[in-house]
């Protein structure tokens, strides 16, 4: 019995021990440490924090496009709903969420998570959601591959090039 509560003191002097701070983690002998105080937290959630660069920004507005573009192919290809066939605002809302929803998960996993990042996510889906049928216009071949020659057809009778397509108007840019 004394050699049980020996070794039970000694324990406990060993972990009482000032210069004893970390544990070792047995499966991966990694150091976790004792005592945490709130500085030293606030200070690994600092340094934890993603701070949006102008890269990852301008990398988060592209891809913000690209979902757009992949939104309005779904709706096209897949969901079968035409310009004609609904309103322009539902139209627009229904890109507008669905690709916010892929970007939004998207940015989840590749780390675009800031307010920055997702600031300039739906600056992507908007620009793109007023501005696409200019790309259409300028690459109708390219675009015929992808989305349909009936996609074209349809997006170049609503809408005129060099212009701002927002709910069903379409607002001529002049450029000089």
């Amino acid at each position: 019995m004394s050699d049980q509560l020996s070794g039970f003191h000694t324990r406990i002097k060993r972990i009482k021990d000032p210069k004893n701070t970390y544990y070792v983690d047995g499966e991966t002998g990694t150091f976790i440490p004792k005592r945490v105080n709130k500085q030293q937290i606030k200070q690994a959630v600092k340094k934890r924090q993603e701070k949006a660069t102008f890269g990852g920004a301008v990398l988060a507005m592209l891809l913000g496009a690209l979902a757009l573009m992949v939104a309005r192919y779904v709706r096209w290809n897949y969901l079968a709903i035409d310009e004609g066939s609904t309103a322009a605002d539902t139209l627009m809302m229904m890109d507008f969420g669905m690709a916010a929803i892929a970007i939004f998960l998207l940015g989840g996993v590749i780390g675009q998570k800031s307010l920055t990042h997702m600031v300039a996510q739906v600056a992507g889906i908007a620009v793109m959601l007023v501005t696409m049928h200019n790309l259409i216009w300028l690459l109708p071949e390219e675009f015929a591959q992808v989305y349909g020659q009936d996609y074209v057809n349809q997006v170049q009778a609503v809408t005129a090039p060099q212009s701002i397509y927002l709910r069903g108007e379409t607002i001529v840019i002049p450029l000089v």
